[in-house]
């Protein structure tokens, strides 16, 4: 009898609270009397019923991989950093692992810059423009600026594939430049044409062409062109000190002194400006999972245009694209304290990636390709 007045004062208790228009605060707000009455009143209801977590960039649908032989590969190269892994086209990994100097705390969501590996965006988008006929990689350079001394063999593929002879050689400043066109133009000079030189105003220089060829800035076409179609959501451009800070801070590690110190913003804003100052992206490891996925994807550019330009060669000279290894499909990059690489099959279905912001020692292309084979054989 006492449990039957017990539970019609909580239900007499609930009705005054909605009537006295707590509806919202019944349902919605947990840390309010009204909640917690509402929860006694569905307590039974709410242990037996389950919700299905939708996958998004913070979820991973249920995987095989062997996460034990996952996480010696790691070990063993002391991996700092986040690991994202794609299986059949699904995010079904992605974790943080290590700590760096500071011990800054990660999640899934943790940021990074990722320097040349933003080379790979950039051919995918320059691509694009090919396949809509408003690019074409034999036109020179010419058309769209002004060199001293570049002739008609300085062509938009040459700087895709870094034979365009032109070369940078001034250190840049260490504040951040919103125009690196201007910069480079005014500090580029060319040598040989169609011999390989890794010189980063190569794919400065194609971001000003795509925002001429496609009529919109750099920054809006990548978005409108990578990033939406994608589905990323952590993944923008380090537009000031602001942003910059918002993102795991890197670290260089010295070994004959066995030590570790903080990149500046000095230095870093620096390196930026000698690539694309504030047009440098920042990601996630699911992210540039994601993107790889999308641009290797038939539903972006197909098979014909990616390799004529977005994926280079096996054998071919490092110039921060997807290149075919074997039957993969790989890219690195080390860039003022972070290091980041990825490898996927060549379908672009499956891969890793791996972002760091403090590497001592090994190779992370290789523990890219290590993780790659493992998650391979758990999808065989």
């Amino acid at each position: 009898m006492k449990h039957k007045a017990g539970r019609i004062v909580t239900i007499l208790l609930v009705l005054l609270v909605i009537v006295g228009g707590g509806a919202v605060a019944a349902i919605y707000q947990k840390d309010s009397l009204a909640h917690v009455y509402f929860r006694k009143l569905n307590d039974k209801t709410e242990k037996t019923t389950t919700t299905a977590v939708p996958v998004t960039d913070e979820t991973a649908t249920s995987s095989t991989i062997d996460e034990a032989k996952l996480k010696a590969q790691l070990k063993r190269l002391q991996f700092v950093g986040n690991v994202a892994v794609i299986q059949d086209g699904k995010l079904v990994y992605q974790q943080p692992y290590g700590q760096d100097p500071q011990k800054n705390t990660k999640t899934a969501a943790t940021k990074y810059q990722i320097g040349a590996l933003q080379n790979t965006l950039t051919a995918a988008a320059v691509m694009q423009l090919v396949k809509d006929g408003k690019l074409d990689l034999t036109t020179p350079v010419s058309k769209y600026y002004l060199l001293d001394n570049a002739d008609a063999s300085v062509t938009v593929g040459s700087l895709l594939e870094m034979t365009s002879g032109l070369t940078l050689d001034v250190l840049p400043a260490s504040e951040l430049n919103k125009d690196v066109i201007a910069w480079n133009l005014a500090n580029a000079t060319v040598t040989t044409t169609g011999q390989y030189n890794f010189q980063t105003v190569n794919y400065a220089l194609l971001s000003g062409i795509i925002a001429q060829a496609s009529g919109v800035s750099y920054q809006k076409f990548i978005k409108d062109t990578l990033l939406q179609p994608a589905g990323v959501k952590h993944t923008g451009f380090v537009t000031s000190a602001a942003v910059q800070s918002k993102l795991a801070p890197s670290f260089t590690y010295d070994k004959a002194s066995d030590s570790a110190s903080a990149v500046t913003q000095d230095t870093l804003f620096q390196t930026m400006n000698d690539q694309l100052g504030s047009k440098q992206l920042y990601t996630t490891a699911s992210d540039m999972a994601q993107l790889t996925h999308y641009i290797t994807s038939s539903s972006f550019v197909g098979e014909k245009y990616m390799h004529q330009g977005a994926i280079a060669k096996e054998g071919t000279a490092y110039t921060g694209r997807l290149t075919i290894d074997g039957s993969r499909l790989v890219s690195r990059a080390d860039f003022a304290g972070y290091h980041n690489a990825l490898a996927f099959t060549e379908d672009g279905k499956t891969g890793v990636v791996l972002l760091s912001n403090y590497q001592k020692d090994g190779s992370l292309s290789d523990t890219a390709k290590a993780i790659l084979k493992l998650v391979q054989k758990t999808t065989n």
